[in-house]
This record gives C-alpha cells, sequence and structure tokens, in this order.
C-alpha cells in the first residue's frame, strides 16, 4: 500500500479529502494529517508517505517552502498540489519545484482527487521498480566486477573490440581505472597448471581469487592500480605512476618481492613479472602489455620467481644451437662405458654454454635438448627388443615434458632424470650386476613398498654410513636412492590403478603415501601424467 497525508489548514477541506476516498481499496493507506509545513515534516519524518496533499497558502511553513524542503530531503516522494483559481503562479512555481500534480479544490470531486491519485501511484510504482533493477544492478556488478573487468580487458588487450566501445563499456560497468598515467606490467603465476596441487587448493578458480585478494592488498599499499586475468595465470597490471615512483626498478623490484613472500606465505606459489613502458592512454595498453608477454619469454633462462624489465631486453635469436661433433663422440663413449659421471661432464657444459649465451629462442633450446637426447635413443636402439612395451612410452613422455617446461631450470632436472635411468637400463640389459649390498636394498624397497623408506633407513641397512651409502648407490645404479624410491613406488602405484583398478587414493596408501596431493604429484612427475587421467582412460594414457 502506497501512504497518504494530506496538509492543508483548513480542517473541513483535510476532512472531506479523508472522507471522500475508499482509501483502501485503491491500495492506499491514509496514515496523517497536518495544519502547516513544520507539522507536516514532522509527521513525514514520522510516517515516511509516498504521496503528500498539500495546500499552498498556509501560516508557519507554506506550501512552497514545503515542497522545497521534501524535494532535498525526501525526493522520492510525490506532492500533488491543492490550490484555489487564484494561485496558478504560486502553482506554476510549485510544479517547477518538483510537485507532481495540482487539483483545485473549489472544482475538487472524489472522482477527479482519485485519478490524480492514481496517476502519481503509477509513477511510484514505476519508480519503485527502476529502484529496484538499479539496485539489482549494482549488487550484480558489485559481486562480479572482476569478472566483467576480466572480460573487458581481455577484449581490448585481444584487439575484438574497438577502443571507443571498450571505453564505452567501461563506464558503464564501472570497471575504468580512476588514474590516468599507467605502466603496464605481464604477471603471471609460475607452473600455473600444478599451482593448484602445490597450494593445496585443489581448485584453480579459489586460487585465482586468493590470489586476486592477495595482489589487492598488496597493490593497495603501493599505489593505486587495475588489474585483470586475462588467461589461465595471466594477469594484466596496471599501476598509478602520477603518485608513486613505480616505474623505478628499485621500487618495482621491492614490490615484486614482497609480492611473492605473501603469495609464497599464503597459497605457496610464485608470480614473475614483466615490466613494459608507461602511458596516458589505455589505447597503448595491448601493445605495452605485448610487449611485456613477449620479453617474459627470458623466464626460460632466468628461473621462476624473477622481474625482467623490457627496457633491458633484446629479441631472442631464432637460430640452431649445435652439439659440437667432438662432444657427441665423447658423450657416445661415456655412455657406452655406463661413465654416469663423465655423460653428466658433457651435458653440464652444454648446459652451462646454452645458459651463458642466454639469447637463443626458448624453443630452439629444447629442440636442441630432444637432439641431444636423440644420440641416447640411437646408443640405446641396438637393446630395444630386450626392453618392456612401457619404453616407447617413457620416451614419449620426456619429449612431453621438455617442450612443455617453463625454464631451462626445469629441462635440466628432466634431463638428468632421463640420464639416470637410461644408465640403469643399459645396466640391466648387459647384465653388469651392482653389489650385492645395492641389490639387498633394492629389494628391501620392493617387499617394503607400502613403507618410507629414509636414505638413513637404507645406509644403516647395508651397513654403510649415509654418505658413503648414497655415492656407492647412485654410481652403482645412475641415480639417487631417493629417486629409485620415488620411481619405484609410482610403478607400483600405477600397476595398482591399471591392472587392480584400485582408486587413485588407495594406490596412494598402498605405496605409503597419505597425501593424495603430493602423490599425484610424484606421480605426474615420474609417470609423466596424473593417476587420475590413466584412471579415466580405464587403463590407457599418452
Amino acid at each position: 500500500m502506497l501512504k497518504v497525508i494530506i496538509v492543508d489548514d483548513e480542517a473541513l477541506v483535510r476532512i472531506g479529502i479523508k472522507s471522500c476516498i475508499e482509501w483502501e481499496r485503491y491500495d492506499f493507506e491514509f496514515v496523517g494529517q497536518a495544519e502547516d509545513g513544520i507539522q507536516a515534516l514532522e509527521l513525514i519524518e514520522k510516517t515516511r508517505p509516498d504521496i503528500v496533499l498539500t495546500d499552498i497558502l498556509m501560516p508557519n511553513m507554506d506550501g512552497l517552502e514545503l515542497i522545497g524542503q521534501l524535494s532535498t530531503l525526501y525526493p522520492h516522494i510525490k506532492v500533488i498540489v491543492l490550490s484555489c483559481h487564484n494561485e496558478m503562479d504560486a502553482v506554476k512555481k510549485a510544479m517547477r519545484l518538483g510537485a507532481e500534480d495540482y487539483i483545485l479544490k473549489l472544482s475538487m470531486q472524489p472522482d477527479g482527487l482519485l485519478e490524480v491519485l492514481l496517476k502519481a501511484k503509477v509513477q511510484v510504482e514505476k519508480e519503485r521498480v527502476q529502484n529496484e533493477e538499479k539496485i539489482n544492478f549494482e549488487s550484480v556488478l558489485r559481486a562480479n566486477k572482476q569478472v566483467i573487468k576480466n572480460g573487458l580487458y581481455k577484449k581490448l588487450v585481444s584487439g575484438s573490440i574497438a577502443y571507443s566501445d571498450f571505453q564505452k563499456e567501461a563506464s558503464v560497468m564501472q570497471v575504468q581505472p580512476g588514474f590516468v598515467q599507467f605502466l603496464v606490467i605481464y604477471c603471471t603465476i609460475d607452473d600455473y597448471f600444478n599451482a593448484p596441487t602445490k597450494s593445496r587448493l585443489r581448485d584453480s578458480h579459489l586460487l585465482s581469487s586468493s590470489f586476486l585478494n592477495i595482489l589487492k592488498e598488496g597493490l593497495s599499499e603501493f599505489t593505486k592500480a587495475e588489474f585483470a586475468e586475462l588467461d589461465d595465470g595471466d594477469y594484466l597490471i596496471l599501476l598509478d605512476t602520477s603518485v608513486h615512483a613505480a616505474s623505478n626498478h628499485q621500487v618495482m623490484t621491492e614490490f615484486y618481492r614482497k609480492m611473492n613472500h605473501s603469495l609464497k606465505r599464503y597459497l605457496n606459489i610464485t608470480v614473475s613479472f614483466a615490466v613494459s613502458g608507461k602511458t596516458n592512454s589505455l589505447k597503448d595498453v595491448p601493445a605495452l602489455y605485448s610487449k611485456a608477454k613477449h620479453v617474459s619469454g627470458y623466464r626460460f633462462y632466468q628461473g621462476r620467481e624473477c622481474i625482467i624489465f623490457a627496457d633491458n631486453m633484446t629479441d631472442f635469436i631464432d637460430k640452431e644451437i649445435i652439439f659440437g661433433l667432438e662432444e657427441e663422440k665423447l658423450l657416445i663413449e661415456y655412455i657406452h662405458a655406463n661413465d654416469y659421471d663423465g655423460v653428466k661432464i658433457v651435458i653440464d657444459r652444454f648446459f652451462n654454454m646454452i645458459l651463458s649465451n642466454g639469447i637463443h629462442h626458448p624453443m630452439r633450446v629444447k629442440m636442441a635438448i630432444l637432439n641431444v637426447l636423440y644420440i641416447f635413443m640411437k646408443v640405446f636402439k641396438p637393446y630395444e627388443e630386450q626392453m618392456p612395451p612401457a619404453y616407447n612410452d617413457s620416451n614419449m613422455k620426456w619429449t612431453e615434458m621438455i617442450l612443455d617446461a617453463e625454464t631451462l631450470h626445469d629441462i635440466k632436472g628432466y634431463v638428468e632424470e632421463f640420464i639416470a635411468g637410461f644408465i640403469q637400463s643399459m645396466l640391466s640389459i648387459k647384465g653388469e650386476a651392482a653389489r650385492p649390498e645395492i641389490m639387498s636394498v633394492k629389494r628391501y624397497v620392493y617387499d617394503n613398498i607400502e613403507q618410507n623408506i629414509s636414505l638413513e633407513d637404507a645406509a644403516k641397512f647395508s651397513n654403510m654410513s649415509r654418505s658413503y651409502f648414497s655415492y656407492i648407490f647412485k654410481k652403482e645404479m645412475g641415480d639417487s636412492f631417493i629417486n629409485f624410491v620415488n620411481r619405484t613406488k609410482m610403478e607400483k602405484a600405477r600397476e595398482l590403478i591399471m591392472k587392480r583398478n584400485l582408486k587413485v587414493y588407495e594406490a596412494a596408501e598402498q605405496v605409503g603415501i597419505k597425501d593424495e596431493a603430493y602423490f599425484s604429484k610424484l606421480f605426474k612427475k615420474y609417470i609423466g601424467v596424473s593417476p587420475g587421467k590413466i584412471k579415466g582412460k580405464g587403463g590407457t594414457y599418452d
């Protein structure tokens, strides 16, 4: 129901209006009457009416002053003026002040008054609907502002929206920056696809929202900023350079370090920054973001958790990297001799050469590394028939891991694991048995796969010191004891999942690992795919 009050200094007028309308029948509620504007304001404060019927000429505070007060204090209230024939100038002034309508007292009939009231009622209800829609829109906007911002900036950076259209949408959605000088930064979460497992959040959406909250808090202490997620783990950050020396390398480096300190503490993840240039127009952001993302490729050499400034970087050299013939000859000699240390020296020398140059396109580096691994394959080719069917799958795994690697450091780790496994396979095929103590430890691990046997446990079992056992095991097996245990556990888990159809958590428990997230990480590292993937494919995997 709409609430109505009457303001008139004539009691007969108030009584007549109150009694001539069936208020409830037409969804009105008569909530009070006043003799002048002062009384009316007190009554309005108590009853909060929707419609006020008011006379113009009244003592103490007349109708015009009352209408002026209402337009300021209660702009939603609809005012209907009760006037006489000789008050038309005042009526016009009342309409200018915001009155909705007027009716002449002397000729006023119940039907005419009802018509005016119903007309005002329509307007009140229309405005209520509009206000509700506005409130709902603002509520949705607040709840989804970051999502809307992400989408708009993604379209801007990709060029799928004209800059003028972007400005219009950003204005309507209230997501345009509140500053006019921008420093453009490309930010990426390191090792993004494994980040949920590392952070124990498991859900990438939860990780993203948590990351954005930490980023927002960190930026608020630093300078004004806007940010948007443009792709999985990739973010655009715009910093206000008008009030802060945000473009200064030292200041930016300090900010980046603080951000990573918080991210490691709360989410166990890190980010890398690529800082581009400054601009006074959002129109330049796509080009500057593209430049920043391009130079972020140097993270391949610098490693995770790095900051790169575009003004210090040159383009990569897109030129083939050659592994020299002499080095290849030496490597083959070491491989045939099962000289793990010699192989490692040659490979380390090649990696150091690549890292010291630090200018070749990452894909050129990856292809060069794969070409080196192909040398191992050639040496191994005469023995392929003696290897299990999974051998070819394993080769494909190493290829995929190297091609997908984010950093040269990751690739070096993969290559070291590959070489260790390769040397171990060669020893096994050639029948060159390891020392009895080592074979005994291996059997102990196989027979007690559900236990978590440490290096100290194995050394004690072999009656050796920890350091000497570690040295002998690696020399004999071409791999560290920890890697051997983890690989053995994961191979056993794969068998349990594929052949015995155990659930992932059941297989993890069978090999002595209670943390399913940690188990999945180890499984992906040593088998090459997630345990859920081979489970979901009924025992086959890529």
